[in-house]
């Protein structure tokens, strides 16, 4: 059995409009200054970031903030969201050739209202997010969860994604990982795998997939 793991925000889908106006909103409530989408971006990207710091100024999350930010987010998410231009057609692609999931560092209950909303979610025999296992790339226990459900060993799977959370996430898992550059990373790697394009992306996987069968 085979699986191809996609990241989901920079990856599938250009969700930064809803993710700025959502965080933006709780740092008003509390009376910090507003955050431009690019800074925003690279922060939630660099695994070396400590975000609840940056995002509201405390050392870890608090409850408030993250149920103001759940209940606005919830509501926004699909503001402005965006497929990126070939994905649709990548994904139709791969349909039949591999089992297709996500895992993004998002809930999975934005994921699946995104994902959703953008026409892709029936692609993907299972998504999960940050909240399902209570861990976040680049901790590769999500990957785990995710493969021990659809009953396939991390030598059968690969990463898809464009970050160094997502990348770092494939080397702990010890799987293949395939670098997209039209999303929020923006990052020198060293990874044989990079697409430019999905059109790219489709051409790399299904040829990593020949190869691990």
């Amino acid at each position: 059995m085979k699986c191809i793991i996609f990241d989901m925000d920079g990856t599938l889908v250009d969700s930064s409009h809803g993710i700025t106006c959502s965080i933006n909103h709780v740092r008003r409530s509390i009376g910090l200054p507003f955050i431009e989408t690019e800074q925003l971006v690279r922060f939630i990207n660099d695994p070396d970031e400590h975000l609840p710091l940056r995002f509201y100024g405390t050392k870890e999350y608090d409850p408030g903030h993250k149920a103001l930010f759940t209940e606005h987010y919830l509501e926004h998410c699909t503001q402005g969201l965006k497929l990126y231009k070939g994905v649709f057609e990548t994904l139709d692609s791969l349909h039949g050739e591999a089992k297709l999931a996500v895992a993004t560092n998002a809930s999975d209950f934005f994921a699946q209202k995104m994902l959703s909303h953008c026409g892709i979610g029936h692609y993907f025999e299972t998504i999960v997010g940050a909240n399902t296992f209570g861990t976040s790339k680049p901790d590769p226990a999500m990957l785990f969860g995710l493969l021990e459900s659809l009953h396939v060993s991390p030598s059968e799977a690969i990463l898809v994604g464009d970050s160094l959370k997502d990348a770092y996430a494939a080397q702990n898992a010890n799987m293949p990982f395939v670098y997209v550059t039209w999303g929020f990373g923006d990052y020198q790697t060293s990874t044989p795998h990079v697409a430019h394009s999905p059109d790219a992306l489709a051409s790399i996987l299904k040829q990593l997939l020949s190869q691990r069968s």
